[in-house]
């Protein structure tokens, strides 16, 4: 015989109660998984949102630039090609003095920077 025949209506009740009552808590558990889980998901939704945002804005940026610098570059084309070579040897020689400046202003902050603060 088995077990089951030898139970009163009562335990097999009480027995059917327990386990309806870890079914509820098992499904409580799971669904608390699945509210984690849904949180998260909406989380790296947004999250890819805003990456997506951030390439597009950076993608205009660059864009705007290199048609900037197109339009500099095709200035810079019409002068040298309107000008006489006189212009080119000053346009050279600023460029060349603007380096050496920066160059200069550039090392000596940088010495004045490294160098202990004198005590007196």
């Amino acid at each position: 015989m088995s077990r089951r025949s030898n139970r009163t209506p009562n335990e097999a009740e009480g027995e059917a109660f327990e386990l309806e009552q870890q079914n509820n808590r098992h499904l409580d558990s799971l669904a608390s998984k699945v509210s984690a889980l849904h949180s998260v998901s909406l989380n790296i939704h947004d999250d890819v949102n805003d990456q997506n945002r951030l390439l597009d804005n950076t993608s205009e940026t660059f864009n705007r630039f290199g048609n900037m610098f197109d339009r500099t570059r095709q200035t810079l084309t019409h002068t040298m090609a309107t000008a006489g070579s006189r212009f080119m040897c000053y346009l050279t020689l600023i460029l060349v003095f603007g380096v050496f400046s920066l160059y200069y202003i550039a090392v000596n902050l940088l010495s004045r920077e490294s160098d202990p603060p004198e005590l007196t």
